[in-house]
Parts: structure tokens; sequence; C-alpha cells
């Protein structure tokens, strides 16, 4: 085989990933166009894409500030569309979100859905072959995991994943392009926490630049073209309200919680008694990280630190934002050289993470066994754990 079909020949098991996706997409629209989805036939419509939509509803019929006025305000539009025995769905979403979806009400709910879903799927895998260029074949075997959690829940989980592994991916080869993904990656704050220490200790100053600049221009068009209310009443309304759901509400999200802080509390720990069990770990994650900063010098291996770490540190996560972690870890997992070849243990704890989008929520909904925080805590440790290779 030539050098070039030695490069090309890894990235057709994405391909075909992309091509499964797009004709299951084209068999659901088909479905869509007979009238047999939008009637609510299969239900479809009690999905976390049904906040997309209601939020792009409004925002194209001039309701926007419905958003930010509060959950009893934004839900009356939920039981308008879907019915007034729809399910409590709540938006957490900072109005720079807004400019991402507000597309998305312009087609019927399960048309739009479907169309999101199959496109941000392939925006996913394309950014899994951007950041890694050589994919082994079963890298793909083991994203389906996470394929399957995103699609059934109908999240936004391929996005935010995809801009994830493009500031990664890009940060050394197209910073400018890195920096965007960066920036627009702060719509949702606590998948990001991690990255500017990294990009600081890396030097990375064009990052930085660019995902500042890009972050700004986000919350200022949203500003423009929804008003300050808007952000005055995410922090008044919000994020008060978000924060009372994570540690006041119970339900089948805290299976989903991969934190040490959502696996106590759906053990039926006390919330108080969680965050501050979950605080202590945390900070030792994070002075792991910060060893394994100076330890490692492979970006590869930093990017794998980054996203292990966040997800240990930050109390709120839940399994289908993983997405970039599931990519990583799969990676890491056909990887010959050291760090990656060290041990069977290593190789099956990546194999593990890769697959937790869907292992820690079975697990810890029927057997009561949230798995997530001992394979991430495990993984950092033989991150940051010092290794003399064989020999």
């Amino acid at each position: 085989m030539t050098t070039e079909e030695n490069t090309r020949a890894p990235a057709k098991s994405l391909q075909w990933l992309a091509a499964v996706i797009a004709v299951f997409a084209a068999m659901i629209l088909g479905a869509v166009w007979l009238g047999n989805l939008e009637t609510g036939t299969l239900k479809w419509t009690n999905t976390d894409f049904s906040n997309y939509w209601i939020a792009s509803r409004l925002v194209l019929e001039g309701e926007v500030l419905d958003l930010f006025t509060g959950q009893d305000n934004y839900f009356r539009h939920m039981l308008a569309a879907f019915g007034e025995d729809y399910p409590w769905h709540n938006w957490s979403y900072p109005p720079s979100f807004l400019l991402m979806i507000w597309p998305l009400g312009l087609l019927p709910h399960a048309t739009s859905m479907v169309i999101f879903l199959a496109l941000t799927a392939i925006v996913f895998l394309h950014s899994v072959s951007v950041f890694e260029r050589r994919i082994a074949p079963p890298v793909a075997a083991l994203l389906v995991a996470f394929i399957i959690c995103n699609l059934v829940l109908a999240q936004n989980g391929f996005l935010m994943a995809a801009l994830m592994l493009y500031g990664l991916g890009l940060r050394d080869r197209s910073p400018i392009w890195a920096g965007i993904a960066f920036g627009l990656l702060t719509v949702k704050p606590q998948l990001g926490i991690l990255v500017p220490i990294v990009l600081l200790f890396g030097s990375n100053w064009v990052v930085i630049g660019s995902a500042a600049i890009t972050a700004l221009l986000l919350a200022a068009t949203s500003v423009l073209l929804f008003g300050i209310d808007s952000w005055r009443g995410y922090a008044q309304f919000n994020l008060p309200y978000q924060a009372s759901v994570m540690t006041d509400f119970s339900g089948t999200f805290l299976f989903m919680m991969p934190s040490l802080f959502g696996s106590l509390r759906s053990l039926g720990i006390d919330s108080a008694v969680a965050m501050k069990l979950h605080l202590v770990f945390a900070s030792v994650a994070f002075i792991l990280f910060l060893i394994g900063l100076v330890r490692l010098k492979d970006a590869f291996a930093r990017s794998l630190l980054l996203l292990v770490a966040s997800f240990l540190i930050s109390p709120y996560s839940l399994v289908y934002d993983m997405g970039a972690l599931s990519a990583v870890a799969a990676i890491g997992v056909y990887r010959s050289e050291p760090p990656w070849a060290r041990h069977a243990l290593h190789t099956r704890l990546l194999r593990g993470v890769a697959l937790l989008p869907i292992l820690h929520f079975v697990l810890s909904a029927s057997f009561g066994l949230p798995i997530a925080p001992l394979f991430l805590g495990a993984t950092l440790l033989i991150l940051v754990w010092p290794h003399r290779p064989a020999g």
C-alpha cells in the first residue's frame, strides 16, 4: 500500500459511519414527510431538541425575552406547542446560543430535528478526522456509543464535541480557526473550563486572542439582536433556576451526570453533602491536571488530560456532553506509540471511557453503579503517573 493510500484508508470507517447516518436521516425524513412523525405517533416531541425548536420559534416570532423571564413564562410555550400533558423542560442556555439555532424554527419540529441531528453528526465525524488524520477503523465502532446516546436524547452533543475537537486539533495548525471554535464553545462554558489554562501553558496566544474576540463578538451580537435584557434575565432567572435543578430536582437526568456530584446524587445522597465531596475530589483532580500539564509534552496527551479532568472537576455535565472525550479516548486506544501503549489496563480504561455515554447511564440507572468518576479518575492517575519506557 502506498503512503497516500495508507493515509486515506483509515478515514473510510468514518465515511461509512457518516453514510449510515445520512441514510438513516433520509429514512426518517421520508416518514416525516409522509406525516407519521408530525402526528406524534413516535412521540419524538419529548426530546431535548424541543427546547431548541421552541427557542428558535420565539426568536422568529419576536418573543425571545420569554426565554429569560422565568420558567413558567417559557414553559407555557411548550404546552401550547405540544399539549397540556407535555413533560417538564427548561431553558438553560445564554442568549448567544440562539445565534446558532435560530433557523431551526423555520421547519416543522420533527423535520427540523432530523436535519439538525444528521448535519451535526456529520460535522462531528469531520471534526474527529481533523483532530486525528489517521483514524484506525475500530475507532468508529467505539464512537457508536456516543452517537446513539446523542441521537436518542436529540441533544446538541455532536455540535459541542465538534467545536472542542476543532479547537484542540487546529490549535497548532490553524490557530485562528481553533480560537473561533473555542470562542463558539463559550455558549456551554462548563465544557471548556480548563481550555484557557491549557492554551496559556502552551503559549497559544493567537488561539487565545481569536477565542476572546469570537466570544466577545458572539455576546455583542446577541445583545444587539436580543437586547441587554436577555442577558439580565439569563442571570436573574435562568442561572438560579438551573442551579436549583442541579441541587434540588430528581429524575432520570441524575443517572446521566458523570461527575462525582451527579453520581452521588443519583445514589440518594443529599446535594449539599454531594457537593462538598465533589469539591474535594475536584481539587485533587485539578492538582493532578496541573502536574500532568508539566509532565506531558505531547499535544494529544494534553488534549486527553484536559477532557478527562474537565468531567472530574465540573459538577454539572451530562453523558451527551462527552463526545470529544469519547473520540479522543477511542483514538488513544489504537495509538501505538508511548505513552498510549503502556499496558493492557490503560487500553481497557480508555476503551471504557469511550463507551461511558451509554455505560454510565445504563449501569447507574439499572444497577446503581455510577462508574464514570472511577473510570475517569483512574485514567487521570495513569496519565499523570511517571512512566519509564520498557527496556
